[in-house]
């Protein structure tokens, strides 16, 4: 057996416990947000939106890792490609969803101490407002290249 042959099956042998760690983590988070769990966070809209698109990308994202595992690369594939809609989908929600959003600004330098301060709602909502739209022109782009040069 070969030296890449060898690291490939124990990257493949480790992917499955990684994968699954993530898949309870995300449910932990879940069950938190729905109150099962008790969690020291107040129990608002925001949160539990915002609560349920994180954890249920840490749910996708581990079985993806723990399905290539397995061997079952397609559906990985798919999996993995839930997790990061799911992902743009939560900063789609944060810079365009209904509700108030408190954001921070934290700066630094070698020259200063690092300070924090409140940042308008408005700055943080066209923050990840930038960011959201980059990300879905990059997967409405991949999308439209995948359907083309599908055989």
């Amino acid at each position: 057996m070969t030296n890449s042959l060898a690291t490939t099956r124990i990257a493949k042998i480790l992917a499955i416990p990684f994968g699954l760690c993530f898949v309870v983590l995300g449910i932990i988070a879940m069950l938190s947000v729905f109150g099962v769990l008790k969690a020291s966070v107040p129990t608002t809209q925001t949160y539990q939106v915002f609560g349920v698109f994180a954890s249920a990308v840490f749910i996708a994202a581990g079985l993806g890792v723990a399905l290539f595992g397995l061997g079952l690369n397609q559906i990985a594939a798919k999996s993995g490609g839930l997790a990061l809609l799911l992902f743009l989908l939560t900063f789609n929600w944060i810079a365009f969803g209904p509700g108030d959003r408190k954001f921070t600004t934290k700066t630094s330098s070698s020259f200063s101490v690092q300070t924090v301060r409140p940042s308008s709602e408005l700055e943080g909502r066209i923050a990840f407002g930038v960011v959201a739209l980059l990300m879905d022109s990059v997967l409405i782009y991949g999308l439209v290249k995948g359907r083309r040069n599908r055989t």
